[in-house]
């Protein structure tokens, strides 16, 4: 179990560092105390689902990525992982808001 933890560490390590966050950024970012990131980074604790769920969106990664080090192949990451924090009440109005934006892109429509 520890060499589990210690790769899914490294690979969080290695998402902070390419998006150029501090530990205290994603600290904040993912609601997740700067000591415990250390340790998770570090490999010397794990962390439930929710807490895997805030750090992946905070890194705009998948929680396949992280636990797994499956890569993104469709390169939809970033997108779901934001649409993965927007509250059920409001998931109506981003499906609105992006069908809007995919149709603009698509007809050349953006400004």
């Amino acid at each position: 179990m520890e060499n589990y933890n210690i790769e899914v560490g490294a690979r969080i390590t290695e998402l902070r560092r390419r998006r150029g966050y501090t530990r205290e950024k994603l600290s904040e970012l993912s609601d997740v105390s700067v000591q415990f990131l250390a340790d998770i980074e570090k490999g010397r604790k794990s962390m439930t689902i929710s807490t895997l769920r805030k750090i992946s969106a905070a890194l705009l990664s998948t929680t396949d990525y992280i636990v797994n080090g499956t890569p993104d192949r469709d390169g939809n990451s970033a997108i779901l992982s934001i649409i993965n924090t927007i509250p059920d009440k409001n998931k109506k109005q981003a499906e609105a808001i992006l069908a809007a934006f995919a149709e603009a892109v698509g007809q050349n429509k953006l400004i």
